[in-house]
C-alpha cells in the first residue's frame, strides 16, 4: 500500500497540502512536475487533479509568445462572415473550424490552416483553442514562430532570454493544444525562402518529437505551402507537425485581407 494512503484509504494531509499548493506550472522543473502529478495520481483525489489542470492551463497560457507582444482574444461568435465578399466561403471555413474543435474535445490530432495574410486564420485558430479550454478544460498556448526566432537571436547576449526559452520549451512540450502561428515566416518571404537556422530547427524538433503520441494537438497557421516548408525545414520536423489528413486542413482560398476591407 502506498505510504501516502492509510489502510482506510484516507490521504495523508501533509501530502495533500503539497498537492494543492499553487505553483506556476511552467516554472516547475520536469522532475518537480512529475513528482507533483504522481502524488495526485496516487492520492486519487479528483479535486487535486482538477487544481493541477487549472495550474497547467494558467502556466502554459502565460508562456505564450504573441506576435508583436499583442494578445488576441477571439471566439466563434466573433467570426463575421459579412466581412468577406464570398460569404458562403467564410461560413464554410468557420463551420469547418468549429467542427474540428468539437472533435478535438475528445480526440487529438494536428490541424493546419492555409491562407494569405489577414484572412482570419489566427482568429479562427484561437476560437478553436478557446472553445477547447472553456468546454473541454484543455490547456492552450500560442507561439508566433517569428517571435520565437527573435528570442533565439537574443539568447546569445541575454541570460534572461535563455532562461525564458527553457521555460517556453517545457510548456510547449506539455500543453494540450499548441498554436504555432504564422509558421514559415521565419524562413523568409515567398520570394526569398531559405533554410531555417539550425538552432530553430533543433528547438522545434525537440518540441514536435515530444508531442507525438502524447495526446497532444498542434494547430498551425501559415501563408506558405508544403513545398515551401520542404525548402525550410528537415522532413522529420514537418512529419511531426503538419497533418497529412485533408479532413484536418482548412484552406482560405480566394478570401480577402479583412484588415484592408
Amino acid at each position: 500500500m502506498s505510504s501516502f494512503v492509510s489502510a482506510f484509504g484516507a490521504v495523508n494531509p501533509k501530502i495533500m497540502q503539497k498537492i494543492k499548493e499553487k505553483v506556476d506550472f511552467a516554472d516547475m522543473t520536469d522532475e518537480e512536475l512529475e513528482k507533483k502529478h504522481a502524488l495526485m495520481k496516487q492520492a486519487g483525489d479528483a479535486k487535486a487533479n482538477e487544481e493541477f489542470q487549472k495550474t497547467k492551463i494558467r502556466g502554459c497560457y502565460k508562456k505564450s509568445v504573441w506576435s508583436g507582444g499583442q494578445e488576441i482574444k477571439f471566439t466563434f461568435d466573433d467570426w463575421d462572415v459579412s466581412k468577406q465578399a464570398d460569404v458562403d466561403k467564410a461560413r464554410e471555413v468557420g463551420n469547418k473550424a468549429y467542427k474540428l474543435a468539437q472533435e478535438l474535445k475528445t480526440d487529438n490530432f494536428n490541424v493546419t490552416l492555409y491562407g494569405n495574410s489577414g484572412v482570419g486564420k489566427t482568429s479562427l485558430a484561437i476560437a478553436m483553442m478557446t472553445k477547447l479550454r472553456d468546454e473541454a478544460n484543455k490547456s492552450i498556448m500560442v507561439v508566433s514562430t517569428a517571435e520565437l526566432a527573435s528570442l533565439l537571436d537574443n539568447k546569445y547576449t541575454q541570460d534572461d532570454t535563455r532562461e525564458r526559452l527553457i521555460n517556453i520549451e517545457r510548456a510547449l512540450k506539455e500543453v494540450d493544444v499548441l498554436l504555432l502561428d504564422d509558421f514559415g515566416t521565419e524562413g523568409g518571404s515567398l520570394r526569398s525562402i531559405k533554410v531555417v537556422r539550425k538552432d530553430m530547427q533543433d528547438y522545434l524538433y525537440r518540441v514536435a518529437n515530444s508531442r507525438v503520441g502524447g495526446n497532444k494537438t498542434t494547430i498551425i497557421t501559415t501563408n506558405n505551402n508544403d513545398e515551401d516548408f520542404e525548402l525550410m525545414y528537415n522532413t522529420k520536423i514537418l512529419s511531426r507537425l503538419l497533418t497529412k489528413n485533408k479532413d484536418h486542413m482548412i484552406f482560405f482560398r480566394d478570401m480577402k485581407d479583412v484588415r484592408e476591407v
